[in-house]
């Protein structure tokens, strides 16, 4: 029986193939080991290149970067090293401000000795106080006695002002002189700490003292200072009273200049990762580290800015004194105008400008003992003047001798303690994103890894299936029994 044809040759529609069954999806569906590696190529990269970028960051922090750890390091132990000296220095500072005489005939102030043993419990203190206790504090026999006492520790009275006349006496105690009851005799007693000490010197002849016995007494309360306390030396007048500028004398009041913060400037990652990645005064400080409170004295004083002229600029020094010490600096100040060339003379254009804030740095030095301890810094980076335009012309004019002022200026007056806390802040530690990058890299390698191993048992399983071989646990299965 042969099969009809149609007009076109082709089979009849009877008799026509069915189309085969689409074949279900299955992923990876692979039918050799090389068609395998070719469809896994890009996640065994991603592998690769996970482990790869991993090793490179790492490698980059520890070889490169702690270059700049090793000096992160250096900058937090040199502040240990030098944190507990500074301390003492800057303490000095603060006993000249908060130490005073007691005495108010001389002395009209009040000075809060506990504010330095706030700072720091530790030595030094307020040097040991004789308290000069008479019924009268201003009556004659009281004023005979305090004269023998001034002498006996070196302190004299110059033009209604207190100074120190014997260095080598001087600074070794203070003085203080209070009201008793009527009937008791002249006596000296000395204190320290702001408690009695037990030392007594009762004077019988107010008018007939015996110095010898004064001198001894001022010796005997000046040695129980403990040799801790001995370098440094009590200033004759509070600190901040002894600031001027052209001997006007200045207002000023003790400030805070900065707080006791770290300033450490580390990104919050190191706490989280403090475990992993453990690093020293991340996440607590390291003994003795920081910086301390430091504080310095503010003022202003209202001045008489001298007559400028450029023939005559010795004409416009101010002396400016605090402590023992005194620093001249300029009046007046003239710049070239000229960005480029700053050399006056040279540009036509100049500007004159006046002064009106002086920042400086005053330190003690001990060893020169009460008339000579205290000395400014002639760093240049200790010495900061401000100055306010007030003249722009030619140079030529200043040459032919135009002047200006005087007129009376308010100078902002700022004394530092130069041996102070200094601002400590160490820089961004960017290490620490790396070593993020090479834990996220490994999170990667882990879960790619983990999922490496399922779908290779898939394109095994696939390969087999498409062989015609049985599943490679079919040794398991009970429809596979007897293969």
């Amino acid at each position: 029986m042969t099969t009809p044809a149609t007009l076109a040759g082709e089979p009849a529609k009877g008799a026509e193939k069915r189309p085969l069954h689409k074949r279900k999806y299955r992923p990876l569906d692979v039918k050799t080991w090389y068609e395998g590696s070719l469809r896994l190529i890009g996640w065994i990269l991603v592998i690769c290149l996970a482990v790869l970028t991993g090793g490179l960051w790492v490698s980059y922090e520890l070889f490169v970067l702690n270059k700049h750890d090793t000096d992160f390091r250096d900058l937090y132990f040199d502040q240990r090293l030098t944190n507990s000296v500074n301390n003492v220095g800057h303490k000095n500072f603060l006993l000249a401000e908060f130490c005073c005489n007691r005495d108010p005939v001389h002395f009209p102030y009040q000075c809060d000795e506990e504010f330095p043993d706030q700072y720091s419990l530790s030595a030094p203190f307020c040097k040991p106080l004789i308290m000069l206790e008479c019924t009268d504090i201003r009556g004659a026999a009281c004023n005979a006695t305090r004269q023998v006492l001034y002498s006996a520790v070196g302190l004299g009275i110059v033009n209604e002002r207190v100074v120190y006349e014997n260095c080598t006496a001087g600074g070794r105690v203070r003085v203080g002189a209070t009201a008793v009851a009527v009937g008791r005799p002249i006596t000296l007693v000395a204190y320290y700490r702001s408690i009695p000490t037990g030392d007594t010197l009762v004077i019988q002849s107010p008018f007939n003292i015996n110095t010898t016995e004064v001198f001894q007494f001022v010796d005997q309360v000046a040695a129980s200072v403990p040799a801790a306390e001995v370098d440094y030396v009590q200033p004759s007048a509070r600190l901040s009273n002894t600031l001027s500028l052209a001997s006007t004398s200045a207002t000023a009041v003790l400030v805070e200049y900065h707080d006791g913060g770290r300033r450490l400037r580390a990104p919050p990652p190191w706490k989280a990762v403090s475990n992993l990645w453990p690093w020293p005064g991340m996440n607590a400080r390291c003994p003795n580290t920081g910086v301390s409170n430091a504080y310095y004295i503010l003022g202003e004083a209202l001045v008489v800015i001298p007559r400028f002229a450029l023939s005559r600029p010795q004409d416009t020094l101010l002396t400016l004194a605090a402590g023992n010490d005194t620093l001249e600096v300029p009046g007046w100040q003239v710049v070239a105008v000229d960005a480029d060339n700053q050399t006056v003379g040279v540009s036509t254009e100049v500007e004159v400008s006046f002064l009106t804030s002086v920042q400086v740095s005053l330190g003690q030095v001990s060893l020169l003992g009460a008339c000579d301890g205290w000395r400014f810094s002639l760093q240049a980076e200790d010495v900061d003047l401000t100055y306010t335009p007030y003249w722009t012309g030619p140079i030529a004019e200043l040459k032919a001798g135009i002047t200006f002022g005087p007129f009376v200026q308010a100078v902002s007056l700022k004394v530092l303690d130069v041996n102070g806390p200094r601002y400590f802040e160490l820089p961004y530690y960017g290490g620490m994103w790396y070593i993020w990058n090479a834990f996220f890299m490994a999170f990667i390698w882990l879960v790619s890894n983990s999922l490496m191993l399922f779908i290779i048992i898939l394109v095994w399983w696939n390969i087999r299936s498409n062989k015609g071989l049985p599943p490679i646990i079919y040794r398991y299965m009970q429809k596979y029994r007897g293969w």
